[in-house]
């Protein structure tokens, strides 16, 4: 057995050796979700109450005018989230999917999205834990553990949030200490042999008002594609991570502290970007090479299960974070908060690009001699990777405060990141060297970029509500302001053929805003209410360093007219939330790929222009009969370009967007049955669908492959996943869970993301993850 599986069973066996004898009066553990004080009491039967931070202060979620969801932890542990990923199938709009390396994830909220991972990119959808902005979109960053909630705002997110945002905002909460001892031992083992050992220990009161918990979390699992010339722990998709975490939280008097420490150490082979489409000239070239004793040319429109791959290292992604959040009451009304983080991420990768690994074809070797001089070489398609590193430390001040019909906060925000990133590449170029329109042969060929950055931003916001004495008191006006300042730099370095020294560049640039939010919310009955919405966002504008040397683009502005209605009926039986938006987008920014002869395949953000997104979602949740909840929402997003500006042409009528999907619906059952003396049966299920997008705007290449887009395109999405568990079973003074669940049970075989390398004459495509069915077993105590 792999000395890291026994150190996985040991830890979850230690914690269960604690359950054993753990005390009776420890089988409490505190609620996932706390109403507020004055939030109605659920009524027996009826819906959880949620409480979120929208608007950075603790309000039940049916009574904050926001376009938002919230999932407890309680729920994700019964929709079995392992990752926070996940949680796009079951949020209408959301879409969370990973870009062609270990290193990426591409976010969207209501069609805008972020699907680069260059460090140098500001996110359209910020997201936060425990508070703390994370600036790179990476894997190791959401292996989290001990979660309490998480809140997807819908929107431009320009007055509260640390980073003003255009697209929205996903906040992570996570657990608080309990104030008793107690904890819990789990273990899962599923398809692709994947194991998860997961501990928790709370420590209780250490001292008078000051208790801990610590967590760990060990995650393995073989690749889900099969590459034929490697063992299951290095095919493609294999991961293993080591996960742990420290909080901290203590009382004394007025003062209220919490300290986080968590850290991710992760070892993955990279997702699997098989070649989906090539140009007519690079399959006819490569497809030479079995005829040539070498690795035939494996192209397909479908999922290949097997495949022959270049062999590379596994990745590294290591994440060190810290977060300390010091509050103090004033007065009953008035709370100063501190909010500090500091994040430290690096990261190695080596990724190969392609299903065929050493191809044999006959290269070009001396340009001066015609015809021109070749040799029958060995080569990898497109070899890419290299290595990245960020550090950041954030500041927040808070001022809170609330009286009988004013509430406010007002801050300021101070945000300073470091970043680098080295990316050398090697690749086959297939092409007519002579400029005679036929297709000479091939070179190999070698790009390199690295470029090392700095961002600094400062913010100044406050927002306010109003009820006014009038109307019955059922009338909340807010407003909010926030200017923000932001300072970028970046030095650049392209080398030619791979090879030094380097061109340099360094550039420079800052940018301003303010954005401002006003809404209104009417109370119609005790649980019904009314908003309307008009708020703007802002993305700072910045510097491409893979157009080298290129002007910076401008920042992105964002408008959102929104109304929403939210409501409870039927005894709070029947929940019905519904949303409907327009957002006008200025200087919108596009991510574009391309090709350098110096730099290899690159991507370029640009300002392609004007658009406006139009849509709606609907949320619908239903408690029919005692233990049993019914779910089901919808959303809709209608983008059009009001002028798309790309090679000195108007492309609006043909532009597309990417990561769009028009549509998508979710429906979810969850049935909790009475408490038994041998337990609690519980079942969940949910289903979810998402229509068909593409990847993105334009094809790269609009002679080689000009219907790149449209081939490289994702059909529509249907997964289903379930979780049947039996819960409370009695274990000593402990109590113990297991359960069976299974992801993608429809074994659906869409595409999650896709590279148009037009320029080099062919697209790669990642398909989702096959079915899993898996087992698990947890104690708490």
């Amino acid at each position: 057995m792999d000395k890291r599986w026994k150190a996985a069973f040991r830890a979850a066996g230690a914690a269960g050796a604690i359950a054993a004898g753990a005390p009776v009066f420890a089988q409490a553990a505190p609620p996932a979700t706390t109403a507020p004080p004055d939030a109605p009491a659920a009524t027996e039967g009826g819906l959880e109450d949620i409480v979120v931070t929208a608007r950075r202060r603790a309000e039940n979620l049916q009574e904050t005018p926001v376009s938002i969801t919230a999932f407890s932890g309680n729920k994700l542990e019964a929709m079995n989230v392992v990752e926070v990923t996940k949680v796009a199938s079951f949020t209408p709009g959301l879409e969370l999917v990973p870009s062609g390396t270990t290193q990426g994830l591409a976010v969207a909220i209501r069609g805008i999205a972020t699907y680069d991972p260059i460090l140098t990119n500001e996110p359209s959808v910020g997201i936060y834990i425990d508070g703390i902005y994370v600036n790179a979109l990476s894997y190791g960053q959401f292996d989290t553990l001990d979660l309490e909630r998480i809140e997807v705002l819908r929107g431009p997110q320009g007055t509260l949030f640390g980073r003003n945002t255009t697209g929205g905002a996903i906040n992570i909460v996570t657990r608080t200490p309990g104030d008793r001892f107690g904890g819990e031992a789990k273990v899962s083992y599923a398809t692709h042999d994947e194991l998860i050992a997961r501990t928790r220990l709370d420590t209780g009161e250490i001292l008078p008002g000051w208790a801990a918990s610590l967590s760990y979390q060990y995650r393995k699992r073989d690749g889900y594609v099969n590459d034929i010339t490697r063992p299951s722990d290095r095919d493609p998709g294999a991961s293993e991570a080591h996960a742990a975490r420290v909080a901290l939280h203590g009382e004394v008097s007025a003062f209220t502290l919490d300290y986080r420490f968590d850290l991710v150490r992760r070892r993955d082979i990279g997702p699997h970007n098989q070649f989906a489409i090539t140009s007519a000239a690079y399959g006819a070239f490569v497809g030479q090479s079995a005829g040539f004793g070498g690795d035939p040319l494996r192209v397909s429109t479908r999922r290949l299960g097997r495949v022959n791959a270049p062999d590379v290292p596994r990745a590294k992604n290591n994440s060190d974070n810290h977060s300390l959040t010091l509050a103090y009451d004033v007065s009953d009304g008035i709370v100063l908060k501190s909010i500090t983080g500091h994040r430290s991420w690096r990261s190695q990768e080596i990724q190969p690009f392609g299903s065929s690994a050493g191809v044999r074809v006959p290269l070009i070797t001396n340009f001066l001699t015609f015809p021109f001089g070749t040799a029958l070489t060995t080569i990898d398609p497109y070899i890419g990777g290299g290595s990245k590193r960020l550090k950041q430390f954030t500041q927040e001040v808070q001022v809170i405060g609330s009286s009988e019909r004013f509430d406010y906060t007002i801050g300021g925000y101070y945000f300073n990141a470091r970043y680098a990133e080295d990316n050398p590449q090697t690749y086959l170029f297939v092409g007519d060297f002579t400029g005679d329109g036929i297709v000479d042969g091939a070179v190999a060929a070698a790009g390199r970029l690295a470029y090392r950055g700095r961002t600094k931003s400062y913010a100044a916001f406050g927002q306010a509500s109003y009820t006014p004495p009038i109307l019955d008191d059922n009338l909340e006006i807010t407003g909010g302001l926030r200017y923000t300042r932001d300072r970028k730099s970046v030095a650049t370095e392209v080398y030619n053929n791979g090879l030094p020294p380097p061109v340099v560049s360094d550039q420079a640039k800052s940018f301003k805003n303010t954005s401002f939010n006003v809404t209104l919310n009417y109370k119609l009955a005790r649980d019904i209410s009314a908003y309307a919405r008009v708020g703007t966002g802002y993305r700072a504008g910045g510097f491409s360093p893979r157009g080298f040397d290129g002007p910076a683009y401008d920042p992105e502005t964002a408008t959102v007219y929104e109304i929403g209605f939210k409501s409870e009926f039927l005894d709070r039986r029947l929940r019905l939330n519904l949303a409907a938006f327009q957002t006008d987008y200025d200087d919108l920014q596009i991510t574009q790929p391309g090709f350098s002869t110096t730099a290899g395949f690159v991507s370029n953000t640009m300002n392609a222009g004007k658009a406006t997104y139009k849509g709606f979602e609907a949320e619908l949740t239903a408690a029919p009969v005692r233990g049993l909840t019914l779910m089901a929402d919808a959303s809709y997003v209608d983008p059009k370009y009001r002028q798309f500006l790309y090679l000195g042409q108007d492309l609006k009528d043909s532009a597309k967007f990417g990561y769009v999907a028009k549509w998508s619906f979710h429906t979810g059952l969850q049935y909790e049955a009475p408490e038994t003396g041998f337990g609690r049966p519980t079942f969940n299920m949910d289903y979810s669908y998402k229509s068909g997008r593409v990847f993105e705007s334009v094809s790269s290449d609009p002679v080689g492959l000009p219907n790149a887009r449209d081939d490289l395109a994702s059909d529509k999405r249907n997964d289903l996943s379930a979780r049947a568990a039996l819960s409370d079973i009695p274990l000593g003074n402990s109590r113990l869970t297991l359960a069976v669940f299974g992801d993608n049970l429809l074994n659906s075989r869409y595409r999650v993301s896709t590279i148009d390398f037009g320029a080099l004459g062919f697209g790669t495509a990642i398909y989702v993850r096959p079915r899993v069915i898996g087992v698990e077993g947890r104690v708490e105590f």
